[in-house]
């Protein structure tokens, strides 16, 4: 018989909303896990999931996606650098959400999930109200609250705490390590997130909290029995389907990548390029007021993001970060020096050895503090990039004595 009449509002992805009214019979009601693998774009990198309330009786079907933000709410720049970014959760047409994903060139897997009745309209009914406008909205957290970790509670809830019973073993690996298992395919976005991020994503953590990667959640789920109430256990997926199979796209590694050779690489590239301009003629001051304008560029203006990040907004895995010791708002100063000895202006040539001395001498403090416990940041990608930059200019200065201020 028919127990349940509910009223959905949808958002549909142009943006037009439409009222679905069903009546639903509980033996031809299925619910589905959708997982969508990354795509090209940055924000698309983790990969996204969603779940499908099918009606088969109907053929009524909803794709419930709790990834929805808009660059046109109020106040959404600020608030997004204040980390204060809202998100919501917004029911599509099946059909249409599928076909968004697949344009994206983004493998989609579908989990059909094998529970009772009764479960599954627990589900149903839970989203069916979550849609609602009064209910939607949610403050988002990448690693803590967010389209993943929502479903991920869902599927708590209906199996009465088993599922996070079943995942509280230790992980392998700490939030860090499973982001950059994501950021591998950029040299800059690994290190710039990284830099931006301290230590709260380094402790050890659970399986539990691996499930804010989508992939995680299919996993975990996959490999999920509950209990029915006599205590029978079940296989918490009936069966899985690929919906699309993407062509050329990204693999994500198993292990999170080793950057840090690179890294040093670089630094000493860089550094020693500081020193073959410093040891030319004087006519050439204009060429290390550009390579000072390019450091400056490059870690003064992150340094200043993250100390602003860390003081006044509200993303916690900004604060106390071991990287301000590193690159910090003195280091922005390169890019007003480096301008100056581009026009050569006595004060710029005066002023710029000291700011790479204060640089490196704050640099130098952190070594002997990575021996202190509290000091646990997984930092080697920043130390191993901006040290020798830093070294090897003070070098370069030293070399060049008073010469810089008598040109």
């Amino acid at each position: 018989m028919r127990i349940i009449h509910f009223l959905i509002s949808i958002s549909l992805f142009l943006g037009c909303v439409t009222v679905l009214q069903a009546q639903t019979l509980p033996d031809s009601l299925e619910i589905k896990l959708v997982t969508v693998d990354p795509g090209d774009e940055l924000t698309t990198w983790w990969g996204h999931t969603g779940l499908i309330v099918e009606d088969l009786a109907t053929g009524h079907s909803l794709f419930y996606n709790y990834g929805l933000f808009s660059f046109e709410q109020d106040n959404f720049i600020s608030n997004f650098a204040r980390g204060r970014l809202i998100f919501w959760v917004g029911a599509w047409r099946t059909e249409l959400a599928l076909r968004f994903y697949k344009s994206q060139n983004r493998t989609i897997r579908i989990q059909t999930l094998n529970l009772p009745t009764d479960r599954k309209l627990e589900i149903a009914i839970f989203l069916a109200n979550n849609v609602l406008p009064e209910n939607r909205e949610y403050l988002y957290d990448h690693y803590y609250d967010n389209c993943a970790t929502r479903i991920r509670d869902i599927f708590n809830r209906v199996t009465n705490g088993e599922f996070e019973t079943f995942t509280a073993d230790p992980s392998r690996f700490t939030l860090r390590e499973q982001t950059r298992r994501f950021t591998h395919r950029s040299f800059f976005m690994d290190w710039l997130l990284m830099f931006l991020m301290n230590d709260t994503i380094d402790q050890p953590v659970r399986q539990w909290d691996d499930m804010f990667l989508p992939t995680e959640l299919e996993k975990y789920a996959g490999e999920f029995s509950y209990s029915d109430e006599q205590g029978v256990k079940h296989n918490f997926v009936r069966e899985t389907n690929v919906f699309y199979s993407a062509e050329n796209t990204y693999d994500v590694p198993e292990e999170p990548p080793v950057h840090w050779p690179a890294g040093l690489l670089f630094g000493i590239i860089a550094g020693i390029a500081g020193i073959g301009i410093a040891r030319r003629k004087k006519s050439t001051w204009r060429l290390y007021g550009v390579y000072y304008l390019l450091l400056g560029v490059w870690f003064g203006i992150p340094g200043t993001i993250l100390f602003l990040m860390a003081l006044f907004t509200d993303h916690i895995v900004t604060y106390y970060n071991e990287n301000l010791f590193l690159a910090n708002p003195i280091t922005f100063l390169l890019i007003p020096l480096g301008i100056g000895m581009i026009f050569n202006c006595q004060w710029a040539l005066r002023f710029t050895p000291n700011v790479i001395y204060l640089l490196t001498g704050i640099a130098l403090v952190l070594l002997p503090l990575k021996l202190l416990p509290v000091f646990d940041q997984a930092n080697i990608l920043s130390i191993m990039l901006i040290l020798p930059v830093l070294l090897l200019n003070t070098l370069a200065w030293w070399r060049l004595g008073k010469h810089s201020a008598s040109v």
